[in-house]
């Protein structure tokens, strides 16, 4: 059976005298779009979608970099992951299994 692995990714990046994170955030989205993951940004984070776990972990890896490479001197990660075995969804399933309920 196929794995998905979904993950929420939310990194916030301390001590840059600014309250805004957009500029900070769109430096780790470009990684995580450059790693090939799959993803969909939101409001509060961003959520993950690959076919394996070290996927997944590259990318938050990628990601995490990115705001260090900028010249961020402390930068908090935080990940939750999903590895469903059992009836592999994704993302769009999910939601679609909230919604068929509303």
């Amino acid at each position: 059976m196929k794995s998905i692995i979904t993950a929420e990714l939310e990194i916030v990046a301390l001590g840059t005298g600014e309250t805004g994170m957009s500029k900070h955030i769109s430096e780790a989205v470009k990684a995580i779009e450059s790693s090939g993951v799959k993803y969909e940004l939101t409001p509060m984070g961003t959520v993950l979608e690959a076919d394996s776990i070290d996927k997944i972990f590259g990318a938050v890896k990628a990601a995490h970099e990115a705001l260090v490479k900028k010249g961020i001197k402390r930068v908090v990660t935080h990940i939750t992951i999903d590895d469903r075995r059992d009836r592999p969804k994704g993302m769009a399933e999910k939601i679609e299994a909230v919604r068929s309920k509303l």
